[in-house]
This record gives structure tokens, sequence and C-alpha cells, in this order.
């Protein structure tokens, strides 16, 4: 037989192979006379003192299970707000997590563009001195071709 075990998801007490275990029903008074008058053959009247101390006794069951109802939806609605005020403390840690993942993110974002930027300023720092260069070889070029022209105009004629 295997041993009783609590459902967290519905809160009920289950067996291991997941059935619910058996509800057992309280004997009633005239079942407890027929089990006396079978298995002892003795009748008993309904003022007998032992029958009186079955009634007691059933009474306290039926009011021990009352209170234990009682307890149940108490520690159920403790649970229930402690479940509810963990979730809350973890959405909140969640939250902040992702405030500062994504400020992470768009500090390392902010970086990369101003290292793009400084690395952009070199970059036209070295197309000015290109240029510059460029224009004065071009100009050289020119003024090459233009002693060149000159020179052979001289020359022919």
């Amino acid at each position: 037989m295997s041993a009783p075990i609590f459902d967290p998801e519905t809160g009920e007490i289950r067996n291991a192979d997941g059935d619910k275990p058996p509800v057992v029903q309280a004997m009633s008074l005239d079942d407890a006379r027929a089990a006396l008058v079978r298995k002892h053959g003795v009748a008993v009247g309904t003022d007998d003192p032992v029958l009186m101390l079955v009634t007691l006794h059933q009474g306290f069951v039926a009011d021990y299970e009352a209170m234990l109802r009682r307890h149940d939806n108490a520690i159920q609605g403790f649970l229930g707000a402690t479940g509810e005020a963990c979730a809350e403390a973890v959405e909140n840690v969640l939250a902040s997590l992702k405030d500062k993942t994504v400020k992470a993110s768009l500090d390392q974002a902010f970086a990369l563009v101003e290292r793009q930027e400084q690395a952009m300023g070199r970059f036209r720092a070295m197309l000015g001195r290109h240029r510059l260069v460029h224009l004065i070889l071009t100009l050289v070029s020119v003024a090459s071709c233009g002693l060149t022209v000159g020179i052979l105009r001289s020359v022919l004629r």
C-alpha cells in the first residue's frame, strides 16, 4: 500500500499512484447496534451507555473535522497570501533585473556609439590628409603636364 502524498496544485491528499484515498464513512448508531448483534449476538437498546459514548465520540469527531477544515482554510489563506507576496517579490526582482539589464545594454550601446564616433573622427582626419596629398599630387601632375606640353611646343616649333 502506498503512503498518501500532498498534491500542491490541487491541495488534495492523494496516493502515490495519483488516486484519491478512499473516504471513510463514520459508522452510524444503527450500524453499530447491528454489528454488535452480528458479532456478539447481543441486542443493545438506544439508551445503552456504550452507544451514548459512541454518540459523544461521533460528535467529538465531527467537531474535530470542522476544526481541521477551519485550520485547512486558514492555512490555505496564509499560504495563498504568502505565495502572492512571494510572486510579487519575484516579479519586482525580475522587473529590477530587466531594468538593470536594459540599462546595461543601453550603456553598452552608447559606449559602442561613442567608440564608433571616435573611429569616424580619426577616419575623417585621415581622409582629409589623403585629400590634401591627392590635391598636391594632382597639381604636380597638371603642372608637369603643362610643362611637358610647353616644352614639346617649343621643341616642335
